[in-house]
């Protein structure tokens, strides 16, 4: 069954397509929709987020275009974290990675929703750490929030400030790990390429992407 997963994530492909050797395809299909409703890839990527290391913590965010066939949703679009951009219809992925750049939380919001708004729901990952996020993130009611959970930030400023915050550039030079991170998953193709509807099962693939990330990567 596990197997039969993985095809559909690597591949892309519909789930009627699923070869014949793994088993009916409704079957792999539903027990796939049970683990999501069940939050179980959730609760496997906190399992290993445990093991995080280091004590940064890099934030960024990235679009992920929509496939035609995800396109008609039950109870319209913004309720499955979808939304229309300059460059068409997409979803924008949320995620923290730790100092080795695996995922510690991750998350899905809008494709025009702003950075900010979209990576605050995974603030609680950052508690006591040093967030290192790009010009994107640089905002004083957001630096505040995080100064309030005790997290320390490393946040380039807008060259528009009078007064530009403090930030360490050697820790800044580690961001490319995030980005390196999207680079990974995406080479899933379920995850490139939003196919599913439901934004619950979209994430499930792009959870069970970051799980076996975390199992292959080398640190």
């Amino acid at each position: 069954m596990i197997t039969a997963i993985w095809y559909v994530l690597r591949t892309g492909c519909p789930w009627r397509d699923v070869p014949a050797q793994f088993g009916p395809w409704s079957s792999v299909y539903t027990r796939w929709r049970r683990w999501c409703a069940e939050g179980l890839w959730a609760k496997l990527l906190a399992l290993l987020a445990r093991g995080a290391r280091g004590e940064l913590r890099h934030l960024d965010c990235s679009h992920i275009k929509l496939h035609q066939h995800g396109a008609n949703l039950p109870g319209g679009q913004a309720k499955h974290a979808i939304g229309r951009t300059k460059g068409g219809i997409n979803t924008k992925l949320a995620a923290v990675v730790d100092a080795y750049g695996r995922a510690v939380a991750l998350g899905l919001a809008p494709g025009q929703q702003h950075d900010l708004k979209a990576i605050l729901p995974l603030v609680p990952a950052l508690r006591g750490k040093r967030a290192v996020g790009d010009k994107g993130f640089d905002a004083d009611n957001f630096r505040t929030l995080l100064h309030s959970t005790r997290t320390h930030t490393c946040i380039a400023p807008r060259r528009s400030r009078r007064q530009p915050p403090p930030f360490h550039p050697g820790y800044y030079r580690r961001r490319h790990r995030v980005e390196n991170f999207f680079c990974r998953i995406k080479r899933f193709r379920r995850v490139s390429i939003r196919y599913d509807k439901l934004a619950s099962t979209f994430l499930g693939f792009v959870q069970f992407a970051a799980v076996l990330d975390w199992l292959s990567h080398v640190v």
